[in-house]
Order: C-alpha cells, then sequence, then structure tokens
C-alpha cells in the first residue's frame, strides 16, 4: 500500500472524514488515484464514480468563465460592476471591479448568511447589494464577490450560469460527471454532506451551501457536483494551459496565477490561493504553486514548476460541521504527494 493511501485510511480511521477520492498527476497525466472508506454513515464504500459537492471549488469554474469571457473580448478586469448589472448603478458598489471581486478585495465584510432572511434568489441579490461595505481593501475571502462574478458572468452573455459553466469549461474539458444540482438518479453515487439544522434532515445531493441553495442551487461560489475523474481533468487543463495554452491562452493562465495582493493580507491570483503563510498548500510546494478548497473537504492544488497536482474530495462535514481536521490532512497530503511523485 503507498504512503498516501495508507495516510488517507488512517485519516478515516480518526475521523477527518468518512471516506475520499484523491488523484495526482503531472503534465503526462494521472500518476495515482485511488478511494478510501465510505460514502457516509451505514453508505456503502466510496469510489472513482462517487460524486462529492465541491462548495467553493465551483469558485474555479465562475472564474474561469470569466477568464474565457475576457479572451472573447466581451470583459476587462476594470469594468466595474454595474457596466453588467444596471441594479448597482449608483450604488455604494456599483463602481467596484471584476479585478476586485477576483481577487477577494471587493470591500464585502467577509461571511455573509443572507440565507437567514432572504427566502428567494432575488432577495438574497438585494441581501447583497444592501451590504454595508468594509473600509479597507486588503484581502477577505467572501462569497458575495463570487455570486455577483456569477451573475456578471450571466449578463453579459444573456444566458443562465449553469449554460455558461457547461458551453466554457465543462464541455471543452469533457468533464461530463460534473453539474449544478445532480438528478435523483445519481442520488446513490452522491457522498452526503451534514445534518443541517436549518433545513431539519440530511443533506445528499442538494447543495450544502445555504446561500447557494436559496439562489436555486446554481451560484457563483458554490453549487457544483463532480467526481475525481473530472476533477482530475480540470488540474490537468490549468497545468496544460500553462505551459502550452490550451484551454486557456497561456497570458491568461498566467494572468490568474500571478500573486495580485502582496503584502494585502494573503496570497491571491484571480480566485486561485497562492501558497505562503495560512494557504492550504504543502510545505513542500513550490512558492508558486496555486489552488483552492471547498468547505465540505475539497482542494484542488497545481505548482507549475513541478508541473504536478493533487485533488482530494471528501466530505468532511458529514455528519455535522464541527470537524477541522482536514486543514492539517491537506498539507500532509500535498507533501506525501510530492515525495513521491516530484523529481526535483
Amino acid at each position: 500500500m503507498g504512503k498516501i493511501k495508507q495516510y488517507l485510511k488512517s485519516c478515516v480511521a480518526e475521523g477527518v472524514f468518512p471516506g475520499a477520492s484523491w488523484a495526482v498527476g503531472n503534465s503526462g497525466g494521472v500518476l495515482e488515484t485511488g478511494s478510501v472508506g465510505l460514502l457516509g454513515k451505514g453508505l456503502g464504500p466510496v469510489n472513482e464514480d462517487t460524486i462529492y459537492d465541491l462548495a467553493s471549488l465551483t469558485k474555479i469554474f465562475t472564474a474561469l468563465s470569466i477568464m474565457k469571457q475576457l479572451e472573447d473580448g466581451l470583459i476587462r478586469l476594470e469594468d466595474e460592476i454595474q457596466y453588467f448589472l444596471p441594479s448597482y448603478k449608483n450604488n455604494h458598489l456599483g463602481s467596484v471591479t471584476i479585478f476586485a471581486l477576483l481577487t477577494h478585495t471587493a470591500p464585502f465584510p467577509g461571511v455573509t448568511k443572507h440565507y437567514q432572511h432572504a427566502k428567494t434568489r432575488e432577495e438574497l441579490l438585494e441581501s447583497i447589494r444592501s451590504t454595508k461595505p468594509r473600509s479597507d481593501s486588503n484581502v477577505l475571502y467572501t462569497c458575495d464577490a463570487f455570486i455577483l462574478l456569477g451573475e456578471i458572468s450571466s449578463a453579459v452573455e444573456n444566458a443562465s450560469l449553469d449554460k455558461i459553466v457547461r458551453q466554457r469549461v465543462l464541455e471543452p474539458l469533457k468533464m461530463t460527471e460534473t453539474c449544478y444540482n445532480p438528478p435523483v438518479s445519481l442520488l446513490d453515487r452522491i457522498a452526503p454532506t451534514e445534518e443541517c439544522s436549518w433545513r431539519g434532515k440530511l443533506v445528499r445531493g442538494e447543495v450544502h451551501d445555504e446561500n447557494a441553495l436559496v439562489m436555486g442551487g446554481v451560484s457563483g461560489n458554490a453549487g457544483l457536483f463532480s467526481n475525481i475523474v473530472d476533477v482530475q481533468r480540470l488540474a490537468l487543463a490549468v497545468l496544460a494551459s500553462l505551459e502550452k495554452g490550451t484551454f486557456l491562452h497561456k497570458a491568461n493562465a498566467e494572468l490568474m496565477i500571478r500573486n495580485h495582493t502582496a503584502g494585502r493580507g494573503e496570497n491571491r491570483g484571480l480566485c486561485w490561493s497562492i501558497a505562503g503563510p495560512g494557504s492550504s498548500a504543502g510545505e513542500l510546494m513550490s512558492p508558486r504553486s496555486f489552488g483552492h478548497t471547498g468547505f465540505t473537504g475539497t482542494k484542488i492544488w497545481i505548482d507549475p514548476d513541478r508541473k504536478l497536482y493533487t485533488v482530494l474530495l471528501s466530505n468532511r462535514i458529514h455528519p455535522l460541521r464541527d470537524n477541522e481536521s482536514i486543514f492539517r490532512t491537506r498539507h500532509i497530503f500535498d507533501n506525501l504527494a510530492i515525495l513521491e511523485y516530484a523529481n526535483d
């Protein structure tokens, strides 16, 4: 048994998550992939077909859709929210740029529970529009920024966000197992998330993020479900874009992973988190490495210097979200991958 599998099996035993799928790969494709544990309490084993709620990994797909629109000359990063969303004209957030939204430097006040008072998509968007801005422009990770990016992307092409993501990302990358609001026919393959007190039920096959749920399950911040086979296709496409300009133009891919926020509290590219203090990168990842995590227990990390990627999908919030062991696990998983597969 390899070190990665052995370690992840120990994580299941320790209650980090009930089960997980993982993959490590390089420019040539998959080097190692596997699954451990169960979908959830009393359920069957995890395998490569197991579908997880990607949570905030959804933000990557929103950002990629925006950057593909940039390549088509439909937007620029300095465009303001009000240019695409007329309801923001004369609003205190109207002059916030796409760049600020993508780098989490927009003046949103962090975690916002709009769902507690907004019962419809329109009410939730109005709640965001009414948000009192913070006074600084340091990095502060928010979902509101990406909910608005989803709205902007949709407005740019006068099409629904799920259609845009499908046409601009999922179909080109042949991610056929990735979708919003998965059909009931897939339920047996979906790992459940939380015993949710707000909903009064176990969440399975329905987006865990409450704001995204109010948005109808299709939102710029969360909502996508996928499996390990598809998510590694995404990782490989991003890596190949940096090397050869395949899916994204090389200049566009490089722009996304540049550290745009040095000295502003956290290293951020366009959507991507960049390795550094407080990031989810293992200590052995290169300083230029980048990635993203999802609240449910998901992670993708890419090291362009070593031409290596790691993907870890889990439901660490099953049965309850009060479980933070995943933060340590993510680092160790990356480190083991580097030790096993890096050529330097």
